[in-house]
Formats: C-alpha cells, structure tokens, sequence
C-alpha cells in the first residue's frame, strides 16, 4: 500500500510539473508575441513618422537627424530580436553582422553592400558594421529588398534566430514591407567610422508623438487621441499596403518581363524547329530517290559481277593447268637455288670473318692514332708555354738592361760629382794650409812684438 500511495503520489507531481511548463511555454510565447507586436508597432511609428518629415522638408536627411537616428536603432532592435548569442572566449557576443554575412551570396546588391561595409577603415567591430550596413542599404534605397532576401530564406535564418523571433515568423515579412517606404527618403552617410563602434542611447520616441507624452488627461483628449490613433493606424495600414502592392507590382513586372523573354525564344525556336522539319522533310526525299537509284545500280552491278565471276572460274579452271606444270619446274629450279644459297652462306661467313678481323685493326689504329693526337697536343702545349717563358725571360732582360742603363748614368753622374767634390775639398785642404802657414806666421812676427817691448 505504501509502494502504491508513493507511486500515485510521483506520477502527481509530474503531472503537475507538465502543467506548470506548459503554462510557463505559454506566457514565454505570449511575452514572445507581445515582443514581435511592439517592435513592429515601433518600427511603424518611426518608418511613418521619418517619412513624414522628409516630404515635408524636402531635403536629403544625414545622420545628424534625430529622427533618422531612432528609426536605424528601432530597425537594429528588430535584427537583434531572438538572435541567439554567440560565445567566445572574451565573452557573449550578440551581433547580426554574422547573419548579414551569411546572406552575401544571395544577390550581386547584398554582395555589393557588404563588401562596401568591409572597405571602410576604422570600424573595429561587427556592432560598427553592422550599423554601417543598415545605412549603406538606406542611401542605397536597397534596405527593404534586402529583408525581403532575408525572411525568404527562413530556413537560413533559423541558424541564428530562435523559432519566436521576429525575423522568422510571418511579421518579419510585414517588417521588409515597412522598410520599403524607406525607398521614397535620400540620404547621405556622414557618421565617421569610429562613431559606429560606440554604444547607441534608448529608443526616444517623443519626437515621433504630437505633445511627447505617451497619456492624454480628459476624457475628450482621450477621445481626439483615440480618433487621431485610429486614423494613424488606418494611414499606416494604407502606407503598408501600398508598399507591398508597389513590391508585389515590381515583382510581377519582373516576372512578366522573364515570360515574355521566355516565350520569344520559344517562338524562335519554334520557327527554327518548323524549318528544321522542312528541311528534314526535303533530305528524307532525297535520300530515298538516292535509295532507289542505288537499288538499280546494285541490280546491275550484281549481273556484272556473276557473268565476271563466271569468266573468272573459267580462268582460274586455266591458271591451275598451269600451275601444276610450272610447278615441276619451279621445283628443279629451287633446288639448284638452294645449293646456290648454301655456297653464298659460307662464303658470307667468310667474309664477315675477315671483316672483323679488319675492325678489329682498324680499331687499334684509330686508338693509335688519337694516342698520337694526344701526344702531339701536349707537346704543342709544353711549346706553347715554353714560348711564353721566352717572352716572360725577353721582358724581364729588357727591363734589367734598361735598370742597368739607368743604373750607369746614375753611376757616371756621380762620379762626376765625387770628383767635383774632391776638387774642392783638395782646394779646401790647400787652402786651410795656407791659412796655417799665415797663423803661423802671424803668430811668430806677434810673439816677437810681445818680446821686444818687454825689453
């Protein structure tokens, strides 16, 4: 009993952990639908608003306009809507540049744009541009066909979206039909690179109100604000409907254009076929008028050819009498030819025997003779050098006989002037005695002065 009353008590408890999730996937997709209901009604509100205010100022808009600065991050809310986040090692990621890239192969004009965001220097990360992409499609008046590329391909999507989210249920195709309207404004880019990396502020929907606030006290102001809503609403429904009629147009003029294309060249090939045909028809015809004469010519030239064959068993019949008479003779003559061919056999043995004997000499005189080449090469090279020896040696006697020269006239020069030298110096040596003699003589005749007076 107490087994039983614990089992029904387990089976209890599941049951109501069943109900309570079920009640929690409940208010998960409600709180999912009244996610997708908002974003919308936003994207509505700035798409319209932005709108408005471009007709009425008639200029082109930059990123300086406030207006046009809510309605990219309301648009950048509605990407991020569902987008699963990535994880890396520097932490989560929550990004839809990756989807964006994702989709570069689906048209020439997403490829275009992408490869535009990638060539701006100075956006370091995928947030940077991604903005810059939701511009470039805006100046390009190309954003709405390319959520349109988008939310064709939900299965692509499903990659990074959850099932709930807002690009893969059905109002990501109403969002692509409000993102057209943004094909009636001109804009121009001016935000630099390094502004797109930095954080974005809240969405700030009061310049999209009439008075700023989002209540109206008074029962008749919330009655006018009623009716002014309702005629909103009804102007936004007609905007929305235009714009996917304007879509739908385009696409069936695109598609009318493709089946008159289509059905001129089925009509050109059908003419070309139907000539085709005739002309087919015209050599069947003469194919079988050609089959026919060939016929006839067969049935002649089978005649022919049995009266030939006839004629040509008669001579065969002929030619075989002949035959076997010849054939003795021939017999007698290949004998005689056979002792012939053996007598050449040998004498050709013979001679081939003597033929390599004379290469063989040959041969060796040939090995002699390039021996002697070589001999004589060698030799004409040691005379080559000895040659240029001579030369070096006449160069080198040339050289000593003018040092020699040069060293004898140095020699005989100063010869000359030890000689001069020598002259002097005896001149010197006369002259130095001279002198002595004059002191000498000086000295006596003075000494003799000295001794006189002293007496």
């Amino acid at each position: 009993m107490a087994a039983s009353g614990e089992g029904e008590w387990a089976s209890s408890r599941e049951d109501g952990d069943t109900i309570i999730l079920s009640v929690e996937g409940e208010r998960e997709a409600k709180h999912r639908l009244v996610e997708r209901t908002n974003i919308l009604g936003i994207v509505n509100i700035v798409v319209k608003g932005l709108m408005e205010t471009s007709m009425q100022q008639g200029k082109t808009l930059n990123d300086a306009h406030p207006q046009l600065q809510q309605c990219l991050v309301a648009v950048e809310q509605a990407l991020k809507h569902g987008l699963r986040t990535k994880r890396s090692m520097l932490g989560q990621k929550k990004s839809f540049w990756a989807v964006v890239e994702g989709f570069e192969k689906m048209s020439t004009d997403f490829s275009e744009s992408i490869s535009n965001v990638r060539g701006l220097p100075g956006i370091k990360t995928a947030v940077g541009r991604g903005r810059a992409w939701l511009r470039f499609g805006v100046m390009q008046k190309k954003l709405g066909d390319y959520f349109r590329t988008m939310t064709d391909n939900k299965t692509k999507l499903r990659e990074w979206y959850e099932e709930d989210s807002i690009m893969v249920r059905d109002e990501g195709q109403v969002l692509a039909g409000l993102l057209m309207g943004l094909n009636a404004i001109d804009y121009n880019m001016t935000l630099s690179a390094e502004e797109f990396d930095k954080s974005v502020g809240p969405l700030d929907l009061s310049g999209f109100l009439r008075d700023g606030n989002c209540g109206i006290s008074g029962g008749s102001a919330s009655r006018g604000a009623g009716d002014e809503e309702g005629g909103e609403s009804g102007l936004a429904q007609l905007l929305d409907q235009k714009a996917y009629l304007e879509e739908h147009n385009r696409k069936l003029e695109l598609s009318l254009e493709k089946v008159q294309t289509r059905l001129s060249v089925a009509e050109c090939s059908v003419g070309q076929l139907e000539e085709r045909v005739r002309e087919e028809e015209e050599e069947v015809g003469r194919l079988r008028q050609e089959r026919d004469d060939l016929r006839e010519m067969n049935e002649r030239s089978s005649a022919e050819l049995r009266r030939a064959l006839e004629n040509l068993q008669d001579d065969q019949k002929a030619e075989l009498e002949t035959y076997v008479q010849t054939r003795a003779g021939l017999n007698d003559l290949y004998s005689a030819t056979q002792r012939n061919l053996d007598t050449e056999s040998r004498r050709r043995s013979q001679l081939e025997q003597e033929l390599e004997l004379l290469k063989t000499s040959r041969t060796e005189k040939e090995t002699a003779m390039l021996l002697l080449e070589k001999s004589v090469h060698e030799k004409q090279d040691t005379i080559v050098g000895l040659r240029r020896q001579l030369e070096e040696v006449k160069t080198a006697n040339l050289k000593m006989t003018s040092q020699l020269k040069t060293t004898q006239e140095t020699h005989q020069r100063d010869s000359l002037k030890i000689r001069g030298i020598e002259n002097k110096l005896s001149q010197t040596t006369a002259n130095l005695k001279k002198a002595d003699k004059e002191l000498v003589h000086t000295t006596i005749e003075y000494g003799c002065l000295y001794i006189h007076p002293s007496q």
